[in-house]
């Protein structure tokens, strides 16, 4: 085979590299380029900005707004110092609840305060105060499990250290026994420097069954046969289930006792008549501790002078009731607390008496209440909460003492009449 010069033209073995006729090479050459030699004054500016780059990215990422989340409680930290933040329902500032269990039975809504706490990490003092003023925002959010027909509802956070001391924080939660469960509940604290803190727990609501019990299924007639009810209740139903009893007009001579549950006693107008009682009602203490709350409304407690018209040790709310001419109409002695709404006290020697040592008064609300021409309205032995007692629209009238405040406990009464 044969191969032409490309530059003359002429044939050429296959094999040749030179062209005998016009006297050149016809291999092509690569000329290579020498190596490039980088100086150490460029290298040097190349590792100097990276290492500024890698700074200033650094500082930003740690300047850079972040994002916290917890159950029950957080930590956070910031220039100021270390904070303990958490949420619960107790009186007790160290108590994380990742989850609050509520009961539901039939009332249209139920509600209590979700508190939250801001304390000093190493100290476990009260930093409320100075870690709110860097919160831009604070927001509480209830977020059901999937599609839910009623929903449990949340108002807006606010500061209540008067009636809550020591939280940073409460929002009051509405839910009843049709409410998706759990129902996650979220604080949200935005804060200025643009950091997220958020902040759940779990409301768990459990529905409870309510049994009725009145003149047509049972036997209210007199106090031996009320007596009689109570007892096989308290042996027999299940404890979490809700008792409402509806008492006949009828006058009850004798003591009643209510223990081993709690009970809710409704007074009836008949005919002129009101359910009445003379010797008074007692309530046992549980032992262990159950959390049973215990109601009276619309019932006339109606003494001689003398005795306990209401002794209560354990926890009971009492509604639209009259208490007349006791010695002490409502003693509250012991692990227990009472709270009284709309009632009326009048002609006693001590209307409310409360001498409490129970962890348990989470409600410090008395309002509403008549306190008439008694010779202490009010004495307040023992208060085991720090929390103002709210006296709003209470009257006061023609008591030798109106408020008798032996623990020097903080009173709400702008808002009640003193005459």
């Amino acid at each position: 085979m044969e191969k032409t010069c490309p530059y003359c033209g002429t044939a050429l073995p296959e094999h040749a590299v030179f062209c005998p006729y016009c006297a050149r090479s016809i291999n092509r050459r690569i000329r290579k380029k020498a190596p490039r030699h980088i100086s150490f004054r460029f290298l040097r500016t190349i590792l100097i900005s990276f290492l500024v780059l890698a700074s200033i990215t650094g500082i930003y990422l740690a300047a850079a707004p972040k994002t916290y989340d917890g159950m029950g409680e957080l930590t956070y930290t910031d220039s100021d110092g270390t904070y303990q933040i958490l949420t619960n329902v107790s009186s007790n500032p160290f108590y994380p609840m990742a989850e609050i269990p509520q009961d539901a039975g039939e009332r249209e809504q139920y509600h209590f305060p979700l508190r939250l706490y801001i304390n000093h990490k190493d100290s476990g003092t009260d930093a409320s105060g100075i870690f709110l003023q860097k919160v831009e925002k604070a927001a509480l959010q209830a977020v059901p499990p999937g599609d839910a027909k009623s929903q449990v509802q949340v108002s807006g956070p606010i500061s209540q250290k008067n009636s809550f001391p020591g939280t940073a924080l409460i929002s009051y939660v509405n839910f009843n026994k049709e409410c998706a469960s759990p129902t996650q509940l979220i604080w949200t604290l935005t804060m200025e420097n643009g950091d997220t803190l958020r902040l759940r727990t779990n409301l768990v609501i459990t529905p409870i069954h309510t049994h009725h019990y009145n003149s047509k299924n049972a036997d209210l007639s007199d106090s031996a046969a009320l007596q009689a009810l109570i007892d096989r209740l308290a042996k027999e139903s299940d404890s979490k289930d809700a008792i409402n009893i509806t008492l006949p007009a009828v006058t009850y001579t004798e003591p009643v006792v209510l223990w081993g549950r709690s009970f809710h006693l409704i007074g009836s107008e008949e005919n002129g008549k009101q359910t009445t009682f003379t010797a008074g009602v007692q309530l046992r203490p549980a032992v262990p501790y159950q959390g049973w709350i215990s109601q009276f409304t619309g019932i006339h407690f109606a003494g001689d002078g003398t005795g306990v018209g209401l002794s209560a040790a354990n926890r009971v709310w009492i509604q639209n009731c009259r208490f007349s001419n006791w010695n002490t109409a409502v003693l509250n002695d012991g692990d227990a607390w009472v709270n009284t709404f709309n009632c009326i006290f009048e002609g006693n020697e001590t209307g409310l008496y409360i001498n409490s040592t129970s962890s348990n008064s989470s409600d410090t609300r008395f309002t509403g209440n008549t306190f008439h021409r008694n010779q202490t309205a009010v004495v307040l032995e023992s208060i085991p909460t720090r929390a103002e007692m709210n006296f709003d629209d209470c009257v006061f009238e023609d008591n030798r003492i109106d408020i008798d405040n032996r623990c020097q406990q903080a009173l709400g009464i702008s808002h009640a009449v003193f005459q």
